[in-house]
């Protein structure tokens, strides 16, 4: 019997006995639409990870007080501190992989009033290069100055939802004073800023964060007139290129190392980690997710495998006269092997189709209704549809053997 004929025979099976087709082909349709819609979403959720973890910046090297073990727990050098000099210590000039750099220190959440409304948000002190090394652009008006950070000037820049809460839609912030209460008890002052600018629109960070529900204000602004601490929460540097991140970790270091007179870097009272490296460390977690959510879908694919094989030896049962007619007449055993394993894999082959455009169309549902992105590569396709025509041959090839084995004289005295 040539492939042909024994792929029409296999087919021509399969027609007859529709319902037990399609209900055998069930398993892995239910497998392979799971495994591809919870990889999208495993995929989508990564990919999400990756945009938060850049919109914060690209090229980032991050100092923050403290030195942290591999647990996250602050270890020896907790108490120290970094210092506005600090920062400028590891300026372009001095570390010559770095391009920009932002000192911040976080002021805390105050209230804010203007034009007759109030608003509590997060101030924070930042230096005039916040744009440049955030990657963060104004959207109206202008960013701090140099100037202003000599003359401790009280300007703030808002972020776009803090701005709409104090001024609304039909109010341009530009030029317009905000009140803020700094201060407890007794000890409560009212402070008038003149805002300058308001950032572009950024979104959530991480899906809890709104990034535009804060005011900027300069750094020597906010430790001099507002909280009256020197410290800053982080400083943060932008490599010139992803390349160069090591190095300007290593050079940040060397730096920082000699500013606070440490000889072992296992004793530093800081923390200098880069960009690359967290996001690492997030792909790695949200990868498990992936693997977790794929292995899940396995689970159905494997059920929908054991299903075909029972499915075939009950046809290889039903059929044990007919099969003793064909080696009567002169079948092979690989014939008969061969029908039923194209039977067996045209299953799970029909069934692995219906499974991808079923995948597809939950994957696109999931995205619609929650929000979550889900993205579906053609990777996952094809790993899901080879595993199910793998499974076809593997669960399908015992029932072919004992099919191609049977004997024939006994095969035509089966009642």
């Amino acid at each position: 019997m040539s492939p042909k004929d024994a792929l029409l025979a296999a087919l021509q099976s399969l027609v007859t006995n529709k319902l037990r087709s399609a209900l055998t082909m069930l398993g892995v349709i239910i497998g392979v639409s799971a495994v591809i819609a919870m990889v999208a979403v495993g995929n989508g959720a990564q990919a999400n990870v990756e945009q938060q973890v850049l919109s914060l910046g690209s090229n980032l090297v991050t100092v923050s007080p403290g030195n942290f073990s591999d647990s996250g727990v602050r270890g020896a050098g907790a108490q120290a501190a970094l210092t506005y000099d600090d920062c400028k210590a590891v300026t372009p000039d001095r570390v010559p992989a770095v391009t920009a750099v932002s000192c911040e220190a976080q002021g805390g959440r105050s209230n804010l009033a203007a034009a007759g409304n109030t608003w509590n948000t997060q101030i924070v002190g930042v230096t005039d290069q916040y744009p440049t090394v955030r990657d963060w652009g104004v959207a109206e008006g202008a960013f701090f100055t140099e100037s202003d950070l000599s003359l401790y000037r009280q300007v703030a820049v808002l972020g776009a939802s803090t701005a709409t809460s104090l001024f609304g839609d039909g109010v341009d912030p530009l030029g317009q004073t905000i009140q803020v209460r700094s201060g407890f008890g007794n000890g409560v002052r009212i402070l008038t800023f003149k805002v300058v600018g308001v950032l572009a629109s950024k979104g959530q960070a991480f899906g809890f964060f709104n990034r535009d529900d804060q005011m900027l204000v300069p750094l020597t602004t906010a430790q001099r007139v507002l909280s009256g601490n020197t410290r800053l929460s982080s400083i943060v540097l932008k490599a010139a290129s992803a390349a160069q991140m090591t190095d300007a970790v290593q050079e940040v270091t060397d730096v920082l190392l000699a500013r606070h007179k440490i000889s072992d870097p296992a004793n530093a009272d800081f923390t200098v980690t880069n960009q690359n490296d967290t996001l690492s460390a997030l792909n790695n977690v949200t990868g498990t997710f992936t693997l977790l959510l794929g292995a899940i879908g396995g689970i159905s694919l494997l059920v929908g495998g054991i299903g075909i094989m029972n499915i075939m030896l009950v046809s290889v049962t039903e059929r044990t006269r007919e099969i003793g007619i064909r080696k009567a007449v002169g079948a092979r055993r690989r014939d008969v092997l061969s029908q039923f394993l194209i039977e067996s894999i045209a299953l799970t082959g029909t069934g692995g189709i219906v499974g991808i455009l079923l995948g597809f169309g939950i994957a696109a549902i999931v995205q619609a209704q929650s929000g979550v992105l889900a993205i579906v590569t053609a990777t996952t396709v094809a790993v899901a549809v080879g595993v199910s025509v793998v499974i076809g041959i593997v669960f399908g090839l015992y029932p072919a053997l004992r099919a191609a084995r049977l004997h024939p004289i006994q095969a035509l005295r089966y009642e």
